[in-house]
C-alpha cells in the first residue's frame, strides 16, 4: 500500500449527531377502514398480502442513501501507571482501493481550562497481529504505525475535525485506529485522562461502508426481493392446500413460520443498511433483532427435520415422544439467542470480522453438529421401523437434511481461510443462501405429490383410501 505523507486540517463539517434520532417510517394498512359490529372479518387471500407487503418495501427504499462516514465514537481512558492503560484501541475500517480518509475530533472531560495532547496512531491490517504481541507504547515505533498525530484535547469543548488519506493502489486493506499517551515509546505520565473521540471514515468515493459492506445493500435487496416473491408464492400455495383439504397441516405452518422469520430478518437488516448509508450509524437495535429472528429461523427449520426425522407424519409417532422434543427445540432455540447476544455484547473489537467470530460461532459449529447426530440418528431408527415403504424418501431426506445441518459448519471453517474483509459477505451470504435454499426444498417436499407426500400424512386426507396415516382432525393433537 502506498500512503499519502501528511495530514490535512479540515474545516467545518455539515452538523454531527453520532446518537441522531430519525423516526421509523409509517406504514398504513390498506384495510384499516373500520368493521361493522358483529360482522365477520374477511378472509386473508393471497392478493390481500400483495398492498402491505409492497408498501413496506417501498418504505425501506425511500430510504435514499446520503453519505457521511462510518462513526466510531467512545471514551478512552488513558494513564493511570502501566503501558496498557496509556493506548487504547478505537476502531477499524477496510478501505477499497483507491484514496479514502478518515477524521478524529476530540474533547477532554475536564473543565475548559485544561489542555493535553493525545496521539492517533493508524496501523494496517498486515502489521495489526505483531503490533497486538508488543507492549503498548512500543506498537507504534515497532509494528510500527504507519502514521501518527498529535492531537490537542480541550475540556468540555470539541475540537476541530483532523483527519489524512489511506491509499490503497493493489488491493483492500483494513486500518486500525488507536489514542495513546505515549512519547517516544515510553509512558508519559501517571495521570489519567478520559477523552471522547469520534473517527469517522470514509471511502474514495464518498460511502461510508467498509469494504466488507459495500456490497451488501445490493445482496440485501435481492434477498428480500427474492424472498418477498416466494412468500407470495407460498401464500398462494397454502392457500389452495387449504382449499383442498379444510385446514393447512403443522408442517406446512412450521415452514411458513420460518421464512416469515428469515423475510422479516433481511428487511430490518435491509432497514439498517440504508440507515447505515445516511449517518455511519444505522440502527443497531434492528441489526440486532435481525441477526435473532434469522437464526430463530434457522432453528425452526432444524426442528422440522429433525421431528420428521423421529417419524412425525411418516409413522403414528406416540404423543408423549413428540412432545418430548419441544423443551429440547426451546432450549437449543434459547442457547441460539444467548450466543447471538453474547456475540453482540463483544461489539466491533479488532479481532471481530463478522458476526459469529470467536467463541460464538465455535459454539454455533458444535450445536449444529449435535444437532446433526441427533437427525441422522432418526432417520437410521425411522429406516429401521418404516421398512422398505420409507427407503427411497429417507435416503434422499437424509442427504438434503445432511447438506443443511453440515453447512454452517462448513462456510465457517471455509471463511477462515479468505482474508478478514472478505470473511463477512462470504459467510452472511453464504448462510443466506443455505437458508432460502432449505425453504424451497421443503415447500417443494411438502406441496409437491412426490414421494414424501405418498408416504406421510399429507396424502391421508386427500385420496380416497389413502394410508398416509391421518387425518386433518388428528393434525390438531400431532
Amino acid at each position: 500500500s502506498r500512503l499519502e505523507a501528511g495530514t490535512q486540517v479540515l474545516g467545518a463539517r455539515p452538523p454531527f449527531r453520532p446518537c441522531g434520532q430519525r423516526p421509523l417510517p409509517t406504514i398504513i394498512p390498506s384495510n384499516s377502514r373500520p368493521r361493522a359490529a358483529g360482522s365477520r372479518p374477511m378472509a386473508m387471500t393471497p392478493r390481500s398480502l400483495v398492498a402491505p407487503v409492497l408498501s413496506l418495501l417501498l418504505s425501506l427504499l425511500l430510504l435514499l442513501p446520503f453519505a457521511e462516514a462510518k462513526v466510531e465514537f467512545g471514551t478512552a481512558r488513558l494513564g493511570g501507571g502501566d503501558g496498557e492503560a496509556l493506548w487504547h484501541y478505537t476502531g477499524k475500517f477496510g478501505y477499497a482501493v483507491g484514496a479514502g480518509s478518515y477524521d478524529v475530533r476530540l474533547r477532554l472531560r475536564a473543565p475548559p481550562s485544561e489542555v493535553t495532547t493525545v496521539n492517533l496512531e493508524v496501523y494496517l491490517d498486515e502489521d495489526w497481529s505483531r503490533a497486538e504481541r508488543l507492549s503498548p507504547c512500543r506498537r507504534a515505533v515497532q509494528a510500527p504505525a504507519r502514521k501518527t498525530m498529535v492531537l490537542r484535547a480541550t475540556g468540555g469543548e470539541w475540537s476541530v475535525w483532523t483527519g489524512g488519506t489511506l491509499e490503497q493502489s493493489v488491493r483492500s486493506h483494513i486500518w486500525y485506529f488507536a489514542l495513546s499517551k505515549c512519547t517516544g515509546g515510553h509512558m508519559a505520565s501517571n495521570a489519567t485522562i478520559e477523552v471522547d473521540y469520534e473517527l469517522r471514515s470514509l471511502q474514495f468515493d464518498s460511502s461510508e461502508l467498509s469494504v466488507e459492506l459495500r456490497y451488501m445493500p445490493a445482496a440485501t435487496v435481492l434477498s428480500v426481493l427474492c424472498l418477498t416473491g416466494y412468500l407470495l408464492r407460498f401464500g398462494v400455495q397454502c392457500w389452495r392446500f387449504q382449499q383442498s383439504v379444510g385446514m393447512v397441516h403443522p408442517v406446512i405452518r412450521a415452514l411458513a413460520g420460518a421464512v416469515l422469520l428469515q423475510w422479516t430478518a433481511q428487511v430490518l437488516h435491509l432497514s439498517h443498511l440504508l440507515a447505515y448509508e445516511r449517518d455511519g450509524i444505522g440502527f443497531p437495535s434492528q441489526e440486532v433483532t435481525a441477526d435473532m429472528l434469522f437464526m430463530l429461523s434457522q432453528v425452526v427449520s432444524a426442528t422440522l427435520l429433525i421431528v420428521i426425522a423421529q417419524g412425525y407424519t411418516l409413522l403414528q409417532a406416540k404423543e408423549a415422544e413428540l412432545s418430548a422434543i419441544k423443551p429440547v427445540a426451546a432450549l437449543v432455540a434459547l442457547l441460539h439467542m444467548v450466543l447471538v447476544g453474547h456475540g453482540k455484547m463483544q461489539g466491533d473489537h479488532s479481532q471481530k470480522h463478522h458476526e459469529n467470530e470467536g467463541i460464538v460461532g465455535w459454539a454455533l459449529l458444535l450445536v449444529r453438529l449435535l444437532l446433526f447426530v441427533w437427525f441422522a440418528i432418526g432417520v437410521r431408527v425411522l429406516k429401521q421401523k418404516g421398512g422398505f415403504r420409507l427407503q427411497h424418501f429417507l435416503n434422499r431426506f437424509m442427504f438434503a437434511g445432511s447438506l443443511y445441518f453440515l453447512s454452517y459448519p462448513a462456510i465457517f471453517l471455509l471463511v477462515q481461510a479468505f482474508a478478514p474483509y472478505m470473511r463477512h459477505p462470504i459467510l452472511t451470504i453464504a448462510l443466506v443462501a443455505m437458508q432460502t435454499a432449505s425453504s424451497f426444498w421443503l415447500s417443494d417436499l411438502f406441496f409437491s405429490r412426490g414421494a414424501y407426500y405418498e408416504v406421510s400424512s399429507l396424502s391421508g386426507s386427500l385420496l380416497p383410501g389413502g394410508t398416509g396415516g391421518s387425518s386433518p382432525a388428528s393434525w390438531k393433537k400431532d
